[in-house]
């Protein structure tokens, strides 16, 4: 998550509210991914959790929403979370919260030392604000903006598997510390690439990475500990290496859904010169 020093950045706080260097891999076609009938359309596309074909990844992506993500019932029930906890760093420890709202709002405070970090998105704008008041929020550069909103969504990029812009295949079977995994690659438009790595029995996230194709920079977030609300998994453990060295640790105290959060919550103060 994000800038109490130059390695921190916003993308990876984010990420690791939920839930490998790009190479040429041998996995299904893109093809594979299919719905279970007719041909897909726009209510397809805004289906979180669709009827899919029965191919290898059909049935990987189906057992994941059912058994990881808690089916679309319970994913239906949930329109909001907040979540407490302390983020370490390489310069200290921090009280960490975090606030969002279906689809792609959020808001996040960093406070310790007598300082406050606030990282926001309102499905418009990305800004930030280095000491915690109204006076100096301002909207993030474009690259800090890109990387936040890229895992500003609730949930993660395997839901709408319809949606334009994005590709999902199989890639393989692989090991993660002492665990099998269901390697699935999400490749997007926005010039990120997303490795999920999916326990075969439990079908929780064990890891997920992501590569911006354009920078070369990769965030690996490794899940432990996890607990659910309304069904939904939340690991409150997240270790977040970028290009192999560890960023930080998060550790979540408390998760709560459904707070009635408005989307005027999320959006960037007036200054006094607004």
């Amino acid at each position: 998550m994000l800038l109490f020093d130059s390695k921190f950045s916003g993308a990876s706080l984010v990420a690791l509210l939920f839930c490998v260097a790009a190479s040429s891999a041998s996995g299904d076609s893109a093809e594979e991914l299919r719905p279970a009938s007719g041909s897909v359309d726009l209510s397809l596309r805004e289906d979180p959790m669709p009827e899919l074909a029965p191919t290898r990844l059909g049935k990987i992506l189906q057992r994941y929403y059912r058994e990881g993500l808690g089916g679309p019932e319970n994913w239906g029930r949930v329109e909001s979370l907040r979540a407490t906890g302390t983020l370490e760093v390489e310069t200290g420890e921090f009280d960490f919260s975090a606030w969002q709202k279906k689809p792609d709002l959020i808001k996040m405070t960093l406070s310790g030392n007598q300082r406050e970090l606030v990282l926001a998105y309102d499905g418009d704008t990305a800004w930030k604000s280095l000491s915690g008041s109204t006076a100096d929020a301002k909207p993030m550069d474009a690259e800090e903006a890109r990387r936040f909103i890229h895992s500003s969504r609730f949930g993660n990029h395997l839901l709408y598997p319809f949606e334009e812009g994005k590709t999902i295949r199989y890639l393989d079977t692989v090991p993660v510390d002492g665990s099998i995994c269901h390697q699935i690659r999400v490749e997007l438009d926005t010039g990120y690439q997303v490795d999920y790595f999916l326990d075969i029995r439990s079908y929780l996230e064990l890891k997920v990475v992501n590569t911006d194709l354009r920078t070369e920079l990769v965030s690996s977030l490794t899940y432990k500990d996890y607990t659910r609300e309304v069904g939904m998994p939340i690991a409150k453990h997240v270790r977040t290496e970028e290009n192999g060295e560890w960023v930080s640790t998060l550790t979540l105290d408390e998760v709560k859904v459904n707070q009635g959060l408005m989307p005027w919550m999320f959006g960037m103060p007036a200054t006094d010169e607004d």
